[in-house]
């Protein structure tokens, strides 16, 4: 397979057309990964989905996170709530203990909101895929040209080196698997790579004494996940979620290989990823990460700087 520095699918260029699409409300990367993006001048925004369990207590905290940042403008749709391949329970949303008021939503599904913005926006758009996949599959399913309408999909999720589960895509692994396989281009960032990129506890400090109410929001959110986090969780959460937008806008400090990656469906491994399969679509996936300049970079966007 070949090498590739930088991702032959993101491109260099000042503006990305995003939506994000995210099961915010458990674990916390989902908001971080959220407030970068409105943190970050290269993304344009043009909407946010939920989806897995309560998508409603997940949309009304994104709209949340959005109007904190004062971006109350952004269509946010919750999605669905079921996989279409039912592995475990869908998780909680613990974060929405902070919400004390309800935002209106958007009247359409999170389907029909990724079907309107990629046809809106045609060969432009950028789907950030946070969660697991099922809000995507069901528009590619509803929409036969959504595939060509789509840029391209930035997944967080699966692996590229040895088989294993991944939260989000055992989590629907018939969704993921067409995903892969629906012909739009995929950036892949693994757990193998994203678990190297952690917060230490100077960074949650900054945090937690930055006075901006968007600061005490994500402080906020970050004191509820360790509260609710699992006993093995250690308590600095890593970046899973945020680097999906470092690969957007800065996709130097990544390393990308052409691979191929195909989900299991059936059988006792349901909802593996084996990469390097024989048989599985090509993507682009991500085999390494400059940690400390990713890690630094994502800290001054959240705290308002803009270079590294």
């Amino acid at each position: 397979m070949s090498q590739v520095p930088y991702g032959s699918q993101i491109e260099a260029i000042q503006s990305h057309i995003v939506l994000v699409d995210t099961d915010i409300g458990d674990d916390i990367d989902d908001a971080l990964a959220l407030a970068l993006a409105l943190r970050s001048p290269e993304i344009e925004l043009k909407g946010v989905t939920t989806v897995f369990g309560d998508t409603q207590k997940r949309a009304q905290l994104a709209a949340h996170v959005l109007q904190t940042f004062g971006h109350e403008d952004i269509p946010v749709a919750a999605g669905m709530q079921e996989p279409l391949q039912l592995r475990h329970r869908p998780s909680g949303v613990p974060q929405a203990a902070v919400l004390n008021t309800c935002t209106a939503l958007s009247p359409y599904s999170a389907p029909e909101l990724i079907i309107q913005a990629a046809l809106a926006h045609q060969d432009q758009l950028t789907l950030l895929c946070l969660g697991p996949l099922t809000n995507v599959a069901t528009a590619l399913a509803i929409e036969p040209r959504l595939f060509m309408a789509i840029r391209n999909i930035v997944l967080m999720g699966g692996t590229s080196s040895f088989p294993w589960p991944e939260w989000n895509v055992r989590s629907d692994a018939q969704a993921a698997q067409i995903v892969l396989a629906a012909g739009v281009p995929v950036t892949l960032l693994g757990w193998n790579v994203t678990m190297r990129c952690q917060l230490r506890e100077s960074d949650i400090e900054l945090l937690r004494y930055e006075s901006s109410p968007q600061a005490r929001l994500l402080s906020q959110l970050l004191a509820v996940w360790q509260r609710h986090r699992p006993r093995w969780h250690p308590g600095r959460p890593y970046l899973h979620d945020p680097l999906t937008i470092v690969a957007l806008c800065a996709p130097e400090l990544f390393t990308f290989e052409e691979m191929t990656a195909r989900v299991l469906t059936r059988g006792p491994f349901q909802g593996f990823m084996v990469p390097r399969s024989m048989d599985g679509p090509l993507v682009q996936a991500a085999t390494n990460l400059q940690v400390k300049r990713a890690r630094k970079w994502i800290m001054q966007r959240l705290l308002h700087e803009s270079t590294i």
